[in-house]
């Protein structure tokens, strides 16, 4: 018998908005994404292992990933 197991990261959306994009320059939708190592068994994630570990935003206008401060950063420009 044999068990094929291991750990690996998952990322999730958990939230979807808009902002300004500072490199394409346009106001448009975003995906916030949060990572975390999971254990999987058959390739099948079952549980967490560790803390939320990077938090990213993606453009959904040009699909550039950016860290999550890029988001503090044009509510800052916007006031």
């Amino acid at each position: 018998m044999f068990f094929i197991f291991a750990v690996g990261p998952k990322t999730k959306v958990v939230e979807k908005k808009q902002f300004n994009c500072p490199v394409c320059r346009i106001c448009c939708s975003y995906e916030l994404r949060q990572q975390r190592q999971y254990f999987s068994l058959f390739f099948i994630a079952l549980f967490p292992v560790s803390k939320r570990q990077n938090t990213m935003v993606k453009c959904l206008n040009c699909g550039t990933v950016m860290p999550s401060m890029v988001l503090h950063h044009t509510q800052l420009e916007a006031k």
